[in-house]
């Protein structure tokens, strides 16, 4: 999955960059015979030359693996602020607080637990103190 990824992008790095594969390789500091081989998906890079790769065309490994950081499945890494909180009737006309996912506004089951156990987003409490009421689910 990954090597077909990566050949497309170094495929496309030199159609847009109107690259020779020996060029690029130069680039790069790889061999033009093992830059090709890459580029046609014939081999798997080890990281020291992804590595190569991305210096040499100022590339992230997400662009060259075919990923980019506005991907939604990749936003769910990025730590989000919970900042609301949500009522729910408890026993005894008591009320229970809940705090809110700010992906999926579920409620959360436990306060400064690591992830939404809904959605799987990655949560941050520091301004939990100061979160703001919304209205009950």
């Amino acid at each position: 999955m990954f090597s077909k990824k990566l050949s497309s992008a170094l495929l496309g790095i030199c159609e847009s960059q109107n690259l020779s594969y020996e060029s690029a390789s130069e680039i790069c500091g790889l061999s033009s015979r093992y830059f090709g081989s890459i580029a046609r998906g014939q081999a798997s890079p080890s990281v020291n030359t992804l590595e190569k790769l991305c210096d040499g065309f100022d590339r992230s490994p997400n662009d060259l693996l075919g990923f980019s950081t506005s991907d939604k499945e990749l936003s769910y890494r990025i730590s989000t602020q919970v900042v609301h909180i949500r009522y729910s009737a408890g026993i005894d006309h008591h009320y229970l607080v809940f705090p809110v996912c700010p992906a999926c506004s579920s409620s959360i089951d436990r306060e400064y637990q690591s992830f939404c156990s809904v959605c799987g987003q990655k949560l941050q409490w520091d301004f939990y103190q100061h979160a703001t009421l919304i209205n009950p689910k």
